[in-house]
Parts: C-alpha cells; structure tokens; sequence
C-alpha cells in the first residue's frame, strides 16, 4: 500500500464502517481509478459515491474482481496489513 493509498483510507476509515482489509481494498482501488495529481478527497468521495447505502465488503468484492490482474485474485486472503 502506497501512501496516497494509505492517505484515502484513513479517511474512509472515519467515513466507513467495515473491516481494515475492506477499507484497504476500496483505497487501493480508488487510488488506482483516479488521474494523476488527484487529492485523497477525490479518491474518498469515489467510493463514497459507489458504494451509497450498500455494503462495504460487496463494494470491495466487486472492485478487486473488475481487475483481478491489477489486485490479485486473493486480495481477501492473508494478513490485513
């Protein structure tokens, strides 16, 4: 995890209730659909904005499997940090 990555997280942290692993996953895949020279609220209004009133964990679900070459196919396995 970059520190842009880190940076959006800990926003969506105080915005989001859900699992650091989850929390990680929506960053890592915000961090990767913004332009360069976006700002990390920029990257927590994205997942913010998609993910409504669902579910985190779905949200993460259905992002790292929309590019599995990019995150890997077992981003739900392992430590969470």
């Amino acid at each position: 995890m970059n520190r842009f990555e880190d940076a959006i997280a800990r926003e969506l942290s105080t915005l989001v209730r859900a699992r650091t692993r989850t929390i990680r996953a929506l960053a890592r895949w915000a961090a990767a659909a913004l332009p360069p020279g976006a700002m990390v609220a920029d990257g927590v209004a994205l997942v913010v904005e998609r993910l409504g009133d669902g579910d985190p964990d779905e949200l993460a679900a259905e992002v790292m499997a929309e590019v599995p070459d990019r995150f890997g196919r077992n981003w739900q396995s392992g430590p969470a940090h």
